[in-house]
């Protein structure tokens, strides 16, 4: 009893670390080197790789400040929508964005955070691309999001140095880069994990089965879904499928 007492014990502190760590101004600094690593499992989360379609070639012809231009107001309003939704951003890789739910505290509605969170994010994309399209040039309205998430226990923690960070490790993340990399642009490409969360939490209405099952990198052959949220999503089909999008930005509210 005494030892799953302990066991407990040292898993709360665990958790105490990594909320203390996230809730305060440390990450990126240096942090006093603890006698274990600040670490633990999540059995309940949802990780987000959203990646700029059409980035590369987009940036190819722009300078580094109109590059960084664009990053930082996308990035900025998208992690003001992660504050208001309850998400935590991970980190940004160039133009991919990384963000979780179910950590530091546990969600039960994780999936449906994230699928929200996405689907905002792409209608706020839409947004600040036509506004830049003025001062960026006209193909910046062409720019789209291409969204993967995957739901699962997730290892997360700080990695301790000059410069500490909070990373995620594991499976699920693997498997939310391959609904990324394997998806389309403008749609929200869910796995079998995902789709299951999401019914379970009463949002069946929003699943979509792809027609054609994919093959991923490390994975093998899966079934996988679109989340689909009705009129908004049809909004966004129908301005990414006309042409002269760039004549086309009209708002679309959230």
């Amino acid at each position: 009893m005494f030892a799953k007492y302990e066991e407990n014990h040292e898993k709360q502190e665990r958790e105490s670390n990594i909320k203390n760590f996230v809730n305060s101004s440390n990450e990126g600094g240096e942090m006093p080197k603890a006698s274990r690593p600040i670490a633990n499992l999540y059995e309940e989360t949802t990780i987000l790789f959203a990646d700029l379609a059409g980035f590369t070639a987009w940036s190819s012809s722009r300078t580094p400040v109109e590059v960084f231009e664009l990053l930082e107001t996308l990035y900025g309003a998208f992690d003001a929508i992660a504050l208001k939704r309850g998400v935590f951003k991970v980190e940004t890789i160039g133009d991919c964005y990384v963000a979780v739910t179910g950590i530091p505290e546990p969600q039960e509605d994780h999936a449906v955070l994230m699928s929200r969170f996405a689907r905002d994010c792409m209608l706020k994309l839409r947004e600040i691309t036509c506004e830049l399209a003025e001062t960026l040039g006209e193909d910046t309205a062409d720019l789209e999001m291409r969204v993967g998430l995957h739901s699962g226990s997730t290892t997360a923690g700080v990695l301790r140095g000059t410069k500490s960070r909070f990373q995620l490790f594991g499976d699920c993340v693997n498997t939310a880069a391959r609904m990324e990399s394997n998806g389309v642009r403008g749609r929200i490409h869910i796995s079998q994990a995902t789709a299951d969360a999401l019914i379970s939490q009463g949002k069946g209405r929003w699943v979509i089965p792809r027609e054609e099952k994919i093959v991923a990198k490390g994975k093998g052959e899966m079934q996988t879904y679109w989340v689909q949220f009705t009129a908004i999503s049809h909004s966004i089909s129908e301005l990414s499928s006309r042409s002269g999008l760039r004549d086309e930005c009209a708002r679309v509210a959230i």
